[in-house]
């Protein structure tokens, strides 16, 4: 009884406090088994899953210095940010939740709930899209089976793997199509992203199958013979889908304790994280657009050189969404290269040395190395425990008419109008970090009407879609995943890199176990990768930049 009434209260709380123990084995006794209630379990999968995800592209990932969003400023993990010197990469959390993914699946099975089950296939359908997405094959078919002696899984080809997902996907539309309201039920409380909204959760699954059929798109005969037909695939699943923000698939940070905090709030970074800065990439871009939503990522440096000024002087600026901030502004020295715009990113892959010292100019002050006030700054959103606009997000509205745009533009996956998604996409990003509705100053037709923005005006219009799809995803290993697809948006590596001048293609597999029943599985999945000039002559194909099956054949993005 006092089990049972804890586990009660927790269902209560848990929107509050969210779990943070693998929760199939609380509250166990090996000795006299009790069933887990699955709206128990839910909220762990959930929450995890949302937050090993956001981990992935959040502004201190390996990912969003791929993608030349972020930069470190000093020595402190520039090798693996700036210089791509990705190493073995733990795929523990995926299986973690997967395990109790599965007892949610069994529990479904067991008691005839239909949503459940459906809940619980678009769950393993994205934890295993997003571990072949990474690694290329992994333990899938007999992955989860070590209650049957199964403890070295095979590794399932990449393709077989996109196939049982699609496969899963499908079934779980079907299902939530025809709940029984009597008997099908999920918690509200427990369901912390739709709580407890079927259709939400069909449009979610639809919304992974376009996604995936999106990223199949080079491999259209390949999938075809394991009968997936791609073009009917994504017509199909974009019938019922996301229809505006209100449908994303996102879990907001609650900002209550150390596990529903946002990374760099001070209850998970007690110190400001000050060393990571915008990428020049991304600002310049934002600039280069005049784009909104670079206020409400990144800050103004502190000091500004100005050629139109003749001495020192402190003015507060405002932009247009009503954000204002202090800046001194500093006669431009003469015969000194200065980066003289407000925002300032920092350049790729600078020597360490450089990068601590970009854009000081004659200034001989000494400033603590995360701190040059020539910088900008992340946002100071990004340094407290929540925030409106940082959410985790799985899946969003803008990405989908991003890609309802790509398959308009492609052709025979049923989309039309692509200058119609792609515009609406754009607006869609927009409004999600309040801009339309919060700067009576921004005009999203003229914004829209530029060279540089326009689809009609475009003259190559799928790297167009992507550059905008680039943006859109600030803080999402989608634009990892869409730049390995397209080569678009076209990024350079910097000066200094690790394995030469090129972005990495994959995350390595765990650090091997030596039991020979071990590697020989993880062998054979090597030797399905392709090896490539930026592999050093004797180096392992398990490497960053060998190419998975998904990339083979084709010469992008390099």
């Amino acid at each position: 009884m006092k089990n049972l009434l804890k586990n009660i209260l927790c269902i209560g709380l848990i929107t509050a406090f969210w779990a943070c123990e693998d929760l199939t084995e609380v509250n166990m006794n090996p000795n006299s088994p009790e069933q887990v209630s699955s709206n128990y379990i839910l909220t762990y999968v959930l929450s995890n899953t949302a937050k090993t995800y956001h981990n992935l592209g959040y502004e201190n990932s390996k990912i969003a210095g791929a993608m030349q969003y972020v930069q470190r400023g000093t020595n402190e993990g520039a090798v693996v940010v700036n210089f791509y010197g990705w190493g073995h990469e733990s795929w523990n959390s995926y299986f973690d939740i997967l395990r109790n993914n599965q007892v949610i699946y069994e529990n479904a099975v067991e008691e005839n709930n239909d949503f459940f089950k459906g809940i619980a296939l678009i769950i393993r359908s994205f934890h295993y899209g997003l571990m072949t997405d990474l690694y290329g094959d992994i333990p899938y078919s007999s992955a989860l089976q070590a209650n049957n002696d199964v403890f070295f899984p095979v590794y399932d080809r990449q393709e077989d793997v996109y196939n049982g997902i699609l496969i899963d996907l499908r079934e779980a539309d079907a299902i939530l199509q025809n709940l029984d309201p009597a008997k099908d039920l999920v918690n509200a409380t427990s369901d912390i992203m739709y709580g407890g909204d079927a259709q939400k959760w069909r449009r979610f699954a639809n919304a992974l199958r376009m996604r995936y059929s999106m990223r199949l798109i080079n491999k259209k005969s390949d999938m075809a013979s394991l009968g997936i037909d791609l073009d009917k695939e994504f017509n199909e699943a974009s019938q019922y889908t996301f229809m505006d923000n209100s449908d994303d698939a996102k879990v907001d940070f609650l900002g209550t304790d150390e596990n529903n905090a946002t990374p760099g709030g001070p209850l998970n970074s007690p110190n400001p994280n000050l060393l990571l800065k915008p990428a020049q990439t991304l600002v310049d871009k934002l600039i280069d657009l005049d784009d909104p939503r670079l206020y409400r990522w990144v800050l103004p440096v502190q000091y500004k050189w100005d050629a139109e000024v003749t001495v020192e002087k402190d003015s507060v600026v405002t932009n247009i969404l009503g954000e204002s901030a202090t800046v001194r502004f500093k006669p431009a020295p003469a015969g000194v290269e200065v980066n003289t715009n407000l925002y300032v990113g920092l350049p790729v892959g600078l020597p360490i040395v450089e990068a601590m010292s970009y854009n000081k100019g004659n200034d001989e002050e000494g400033y603590h190395p995360e701190r040059s006030p020539y910088i900008s700054y992340l946002h100071e959103r990004y340094r407290k425990n929540q925030d409106s606009y940082v959410n985790m997000n799985l899946v969003t509205y803008s990405e989908i008419k991003f890609l309802m745009a790509e398959a308009a533009l492609l052709g025979g996956l049923g989309a039309n109008d692509p200058e119609a998604h792609y515009k609406e996409a754009i607006s869609a990003s927009m409004e999600k970090y309040g801009i339309l509705s919060n700067s009576g100053d921004f005009n999203f037709e003229t914004y829209y009407d530029q060279e540089a923005v326009s689809y009609a005006k475009s003259t190559n219009k799928a790297e167009r879609i992507i550059e905008q799809k680039w943006i859109a995803n600030w803080q999402n290993p989608q634009a990892w995943f869409d730049w390995r697809r397209t080569g678009y948006p076209v990024l350079e590596a910097g000066p200094v890199t690790q394995f030469g001048a090129a972005i990495p293609v994959r995350y390595m597999y765990p650090t091997p176990n030596l039991d020979p029943n071990y590697l020989v599985n993880y062998e054979q999945a090597i030797s399905s990768l392709e090896d490539t000039q930026f592999i050093p002559a004797g180096q392992s194909k398990d490497h960053p930049y060998a190419k998975m099956w998904l990339l083979q054949n084709s010469a992008k993005p390099w």
